[in-house]
């Protein structure tokens, strides 16, 4: 049997139409693909540059650095009572200092007469410098050991302080919606009193006044909505903690409240409500 011979027109025409066929498969081929996908690090650099953060990354910001201002709170009050401790060591090395030198005066002075001076008295003197001297050396070395210490809670406030500035700077800035007065309704008593609070962040400070309940001074953190509070009253020190919750629309804080002193039956709890006042 005899090949099919072509024309040449035919055997021109052949390899164009399968380049053309070609060319039509790998179009279709690239528009069914799927387009690539954006690596994660590409869409988290794109998120910062439009000043986006995620929620769950925000929220882990805001409990990192309400921990930290809760740390700089307590090294605030550490710090104030290292200054009184030292203040108290300086006042009794100055003491000591001024007995060691009558100490002092009183063996010059009567070692300088000595046809009056007894052997024993000479002795009982240089006794009593001895022990004045001793003595000094020991608040002299109490005081210094207080002022290091002084010197290193005033470092570690630095540190903290550098840090709270850097978790800010993460975090988008928020309306400081505790600071304000409140009256405060508190249950199952029905007291009502009133709220001074003051919000820095997530850091809350404020007073109260309570009526026959007593006034004080709170402290405490508001993160994501919610608040933790503890209320410190003049006379007794701590003796509550409170928690609650913002309404949406600021308004109002609805919680609950634990006393830490215990009477018959447990440890007293209930409930509180505010009102925002202004």
């Amino acid at each position: 049997m005899n090949p099919i011979r072509r024309s040449p027109a035919a055997r021109r025409l052949g390899p164009r139409r399968r380049l053309a066929a070609g060319l039509w498969t790998l179009l279709l081929l690239f528009l069914a693909s799927p387009p690539a996908a954006v690596p994660q690090e590409e869409e988290d650099e794109r998120a910062a540059l439009a000043g986006e953060i995620d929620p769950i990354e925000s929220e882990r910001l805001a409990a990192a650095l309400a921990g930290i201002e809760e740390q700089a709170g307590v090294n605030a009050r550490i710090l104030e009572d290292a200054a009184r401790k030292y203040r108290a060591a300086v006042i009794k090395r100055n003491e000591l200092r001024r007995a060691l030198d009558q100490a002092q005066e009183a063996l010059d002075r009567e070692a300088t007469h000595p046809l009056d001076l007894s052997v024993e008295r000479l002795e009982e003197l240089q006794e009593a410098v001895r022990r004045a001297r001793v003595e000094a050396e020991i608040a002299e070395r109490d005081a210094e050991a207080r002022l290091r210490e002084i010197a290193r809670l005033i470092a570690e406030r630095n540190v903290l302080a550098a840090r709270v500035a850097e978790l800010r700077a993460k975090l988008p800035e928020t309306r400081e919606l505790l600071t304000g007065v409140w009256e405060v309704r508190w249950l199952p008593q029905n007291s009502v009193g009133t709220f001074y609070l003051d919000q820095s962040g997530t850091l809350v400070t404020g007073r109260y006044r309570f009526g026959t309940m007593g006034s004080g001074s709170l402290q405490g953190t508001f993160v994501g909505g919610k608040v933790f509070l503890q209320r410190i009253d003049a006379e007794r020190g701590r003796d509550a903690e409170l928690e609650g919750a913002l309404d949406p629309d600021g308004s109002r804080i609805r919680g609950t409240w634990q006393m830490y002193e215990l009477v018959q039956g447990g440890l007293p709890r209930g409930h509180w409500v505010a009102r925002r006042i202004r």
